[in-house]
């Protein structure tokens, strides 16, 4: 291959155009939580009623995947701040007899944000747990509605 692009050269207001298509079909995709999974079994120019039972399924277990990889993620930065806070409570315990005016300032310092990284993650986890299904029935609602699928669901 030459390495010369066969859409080059392009004349003056395409360059623009070619920007504005490729940025509208970025964004098409973006919209279109379909688009991978019909990339996954090649794009069938028909659909059926498995096809479209699949095609809903395969979309829902990814949604709840991402739902639970995201529970876990702000549940483990949640234990580690905690686990973190309580060996420095301990530290300062096993030290608070020998310990500066200023570690102790440092350590009161350290608590209090820690306390309050703690408390954001109690309160995104708590509002992702109050999302999730929310998120869910949404995009259930959104495939069964869908124009490619709701022939086969209602």
């Amino acid at each position: 291959s030459s390495g010369i692009n066969a859409e080059w050269p392009l004349r003056p207001g395409e360059i623009e155009r070619k920007k504005r298509d490729d940025e509208a079909r970025r964004e098409e995709m973006e919209l279109d939580y379909l688009a991978p999974f019909l990339a996954r079994i090649g794009d069938p120019a028909q659909m059926n009623a498995d096809l479209a039972q699949q095609l809903k399924d395969d979309c829902l277990e990814d949604l709840k995947q991402r739902l639970i990889d995201m529970a876990n993620l702000i549940q483990g930065r949640f234990e580690k701040e905690t686990q973190q806070l309580q060996w420095k409570q301990k530290w300062y315990q096993d030290n608070q007899t020998t310990m500066t005016k200023e570690e102790e300032e440092e350590y009161v310092s350290y608590c209090s944000e820690a306390m309050f990284k703690i408390h954001i993650l109690e309160e995104r986890l708590n509002r992702h747990k109050e999302l999730a299904p929310q998120k869910y029935v949404a995009l259930e609602t959104r495939l069964r509605s869908d124009n490619r699928l709701a022939e086969y669901f209602n």
